[in-house]
């Protein structure tokens, strides 16, 4: 599911696949103007990996300290906006599976 959120320096486009059992398969962020060495972290794997045990059920948390729990996401520092950004997108395109999952109700 593609979604655009907006971050620090603008949009950020992003693609976030969710299975069947509502599950994310993957997040990939595509153009975006954060800066280099902070926000654009955000599209790097030690970032995006964090979403890999997330679900449909889970509400995304972001953490400053090292996360403990899959719902957590751990925020990039220095980089506030572009963390929440992303986070939101992500939560967002959840959103939509479990609607779409679940038939419309």
């Amino acid at each position: 599911m593609d979604v655009t959120v907006k971050g620090y320096g603008g949009d950020i486009n992003m693609t976030v696949g969710v299975d069947i059992k509502g599950h994310i398969t993957g997040v990939k962020i595509g153009s975006h103007n954060e800066t280099p060495g902070l926000g654009a972290k955000a599209s790097e794997p030690e970032f995006i990996s964090q979403f890999g045990e997330v679900t449909i059920n889970d509400k995304l948390v972001i953490v400053k300290q090292n996360k403990k729990a899959a719902n957590e996401i751990q925020a990039i520092s220095g980089a506030t906006i572009s963390t929440k950004a992303v986070t939101e997108g992500v939560s967002a395109a959840l959103s939509a599976a479990d609607i779409l999952i679940k038939g419309g109700e």
